[in-house]
């Protein structure tokens, strides 16, 4: 098996939660570090969140803690949906593993990381591209000595933030366009694939019935998630920051297309939207390719399987 190294940009968030259980349950997957952004709240909270799950789940991976505000514009957080922890739940409170502390500055460790294994790793960044985008300013070189950058952001059509945009690149508009300009190509998963991915109350009881402690609070955040989704009359809810991880993987579940990605800076109603032009090669220069298609019952078990493994 080969494996696939890994640092992991995140702003915890239940679906970066799930996202990181997942890269530390599949043996595929070698995870050198991971950093904190603020995004679903503020930094002193994601970060608060990364290490309460370090210690739940006793994950040896390093915690970082990186840029706590924009390139540009003010804060902005998802806490009038996901509530003043940046997620919520039904069952125990992650609060309970609170402790510990970062193991430095984030943007830092990524840029050594990246230096220490020129063309080996994999930047996979599902938050707001703050630390990314003040990574590639201060090492100019670091695009072209990563192996890859797959990023869970954007949108094909509309947005959630707002009409045209979605959160990550709503909440730093300016580092998203500095990354899709780095030189390297960008693999993106928007809100168009990820919402072909629902998870529901089914798969929260599947996680219930694996009856372990770890499984019992992990499967309290799921069901908090879905509640966001039941709260606007839906079953289900959209599975989003998973979504990259299990196409490392599993490329087959998923068909991406190439296309030029431009992010709209000074729009007053469309600041922060993905303009991608799907034209490419013949009328576009692609510095993307964009995921259209998922296998979303085929994702969501392949990732069901490994949690239930792991919170055994």
């Amino acid at each position: 098996m080969n494996t696939i190294d890994l640092w992991l940009d995140t702003d915890p968030g239940f679906d970066d939660w799930m996202a990181w259980a997942l890269l530390e349950a599949d043996p595929a997957f070698r995870l050198h570090g991971v950093s904190v952004v603020a995004g679903n709240a503020q930094l002193p909270r994601t970060l608060a969140n990364a290490l309460a799950i370090k210690r739940l789940h006793g994950f040896t991976t390093p915690v970082w803690a990186g840029c706590e505000r924009p390139l540009a514009q003010p804060a902005v957080t998802a806490q009038d949906v996901l509530g003043a922890a940046g997620m919520a739940t039904t069952g125990p409170r992650l609060a309970e593993w609170a402790g510990g502390q970062a193991d430095g500055n984030g943007v830092r460790a990524l840029i050594d990381a990246v230096r220490a294994a020129p063309g080996r790793i994999t930047l996979l960044a599902v938050g707001p591209l703050t630390n990314v985008a003040t990574a590639f300013a201060l090492a100019p070189e670091l695009p072209s000595l990563l192996k890859s950058i797959v990023i869970m952001g954007g949108s094909t059509t509309g947005g959630n933030a707002t009409a045209a945009a979605e959160f990550n690149i709503h909440a730093d508009p300016e580092a998203a366009a500095r990354v899709f300009d780095s030189g390297i190509e960008v693999a993106m998963f928007g809100l168009n694939v990820c919402r072909q991915v629902p998870v529901s109350g089914v798969h929260v009881d599947r996680l219930r019935r694996v009856g372990s402690a770890k499984a019992e609070v992990f499967a309290g955040y799921l069901d908090g998630y879905v509640d966001i989704a039941r709260q606007r009359g839906r079953a289900a809810q959209s599975l989003y920051d998973p979504t990259p991880v299990v196409w490392l993987a599993a490329p087959q579940l998923f068909d991406l297309q190439p296309a030029r990605v431009d992010v709209e800076l000074a729009g007053r109603f469309t600041r922060g939207m993905t303009v991608c032009d799907l034209r490419a090669p013949a009328l576009a220069r692609a510095n993307a390719r964009v995921a259209m298609q998922a296998d979303g019952d085929a994702v969501l078990e392949w990732a069901m399987q490994r949690l239930e493994a792991a919170l055994a």
